[in-house]
């Protein structure tokens, strides 16, 4: 089978989206003969990769785009992001028929960017269209908006109302319900693609995050170096926005100070939010507990996730959160808000999920177990261990790619049955 894999964000030395496309490719490659489009900016960096002899014979790749233009606001950079993108998609779809015509493909897989508001224009071409994994239907809850920057809280209102009007854009519906079939990263992400599908046929569960057996050692080796009996170390990574709830961590650990509990605290991250933080922690008094990364790549990142106890990230709204894992893979216990994919991922055995009750009772609930967990190592320990195997046993390649194929197989035989009205 060939597929045709458009991956917007598709790169070797960036996380989130752009890791998610990357490792698709890689993955599928191994399996499959797979012609990747993806944006003119990636260009250099992938044409650099040295890809291992049976990957370099199933893997190619169009670029399609010119470089865009960089924003210093953080905030006008993020919305610039989607306008860059439906102006790709367009792109994409000037020269797609001279694609197809040339490549042949047996099905379309648009990856990236994981999200459901954008209606993709690849159905009507007699070739089966698989579409994900994606994300974004969780809301931020309304209570907790006064956590978050000016900015950022209109930024989540208007998400917010994104959501409840973006269903009903003629697009998207034409999309989740032409798709051959739609893969979403969590269950409740797949809920709500049910809803605007109209059944149930076709709606795959299945994480982006696969991890080969190269790199379950590598982050297992990172989590060796691990004291679990020095103090308290946290760690937190991604694009620094405000569902990310950075601020209600920071205010766990000014209230775990005074409770006698001291975590130092990394935040590896950038974004429209970090001024914001930055602020927070200095009115904390957290100055000398907290410090601001712009990222970790490479060895120093699978070093800083294997120093790390914690992984300390309350974010209401995630779909198949990399880091995370990547952590909990490091042996990194995870302290999180029961929301979206973080709260289906983490269970009892292996961390902390609390529920976005009420913005006091969370902080109070991130603050109750980083202290239970620097007063008894004994359990750290042992939760550390059971993050570790719960990613073993859940996000193999091999698993994935299995998985993968069938919902291959399953797009295949339906020939892209058009559910639209």
């Amino acid at each position: 089978m060939k597929v045709l894999l458009i991956a917007f964000a598709c790169h070797p030395e960036i996380g989130s989206e752009s890791a998610a496309g990357w490792k698709l490719a890689l993955n599928l490659a191994g399996q499959y003969a797979v012609h990747v489009i993806t944006q003119a900016e990636n260009r250099d960096a992938i044409l650099k990769f040295r890809f291992d002899s049976k990957i370099s014979q199933n893997l190619a790749f169009t670029f399609i785009g010119s470089p865009p233009r960089s924003y210093q606001n953080r905030m006008i950079a993020r919305i610039m992001s989607w306008v860059i993108y439906f102006k790709w998609l367009r792109e994409v779809e000037a020269r797609l028929a001279e694609i197809l015509k040339q490549e042949q493909p047996d099905l379309i897989h648009h990856a990236t960017i994981a999200t459901w508001r954008v209606g993709i224009p690849w159905l009507g071409y007699g070739i089966p269209v698989v579409w994900g994994p994606l994300g974004g239907a969780a809301t931020f809850p309304a209570r907790f908006l006064g956590g978050l920057s000016v900015s950022g809280a209109f930024f989540e209102v208007f998400r917010n109302i994104g959501n409840s009007v973006g269903r009903f854009i003629p697009s998207v519906k034409r999309s989740c319900r032409g798709a051959a079939a739609v893969i979403c990263g969590n269950k409740a992400d797949a809920e709500f693609i049910k809803k605007i599908r109209g059944n149930i046929s076709g709606v795959h569960v299945l994480s982006s995050v696969q991890f080969s057996a190269q790199e379950f050692e590598r982050f297992q080796q990172a989590s060796e170096i691990k004291e679990p009996d020095a103090p308290l170390q946290a760690f937190a990574g991604g694009i620094c926005i405000g569902s990310k709830g950075i601020q209600f961590a920071l205010e766990a650990l000014a209230l775990a100070n005074e409770e006698g509990t001291r975590v130092s605290f990394t935040v590896a991250s950038f974004g429209p939010e970090l001024g914001h933080l930055k602020k927070v922690a200095s009115k904390l008094g957290l100055q000398s507990q907290v410090r601001f990364h712009a990222g970790f790549q490479g060895i120093a990142y699978e070093e800083i996730l294997g120093k790390s106890h914690v992984f300390l990230l309350p974010s209401f709204r995630e779909g198949s959160p990399r880091t995370i894992l990547e952590a909990m893979l490091a042996g990194a216990v995870p302290v999180v808000c029961r929301a979206s994919a973080q709260g289906e991922i983490v269970d009892d055995k292996v961390g902390f999920a609390i529920p976005p009750t009420s913005r006091r009772e969370l902080v109070r609930g991130l603050t109750d177990a980083l202290i239970l967990l620097d007063r008894d190592r004994e359990r750290l320990k042992k939760m550390s261990r059971f993050a570790q195997s719960k990613v073993l046993a859940n996000n193999r390649s091999e698993s994935f790619l299995q998985k993968m194929g069938s919902i291959y197989q399953e797009a295949f035989q339906a020939r892209e049955i058009n559910h639209c009205n």
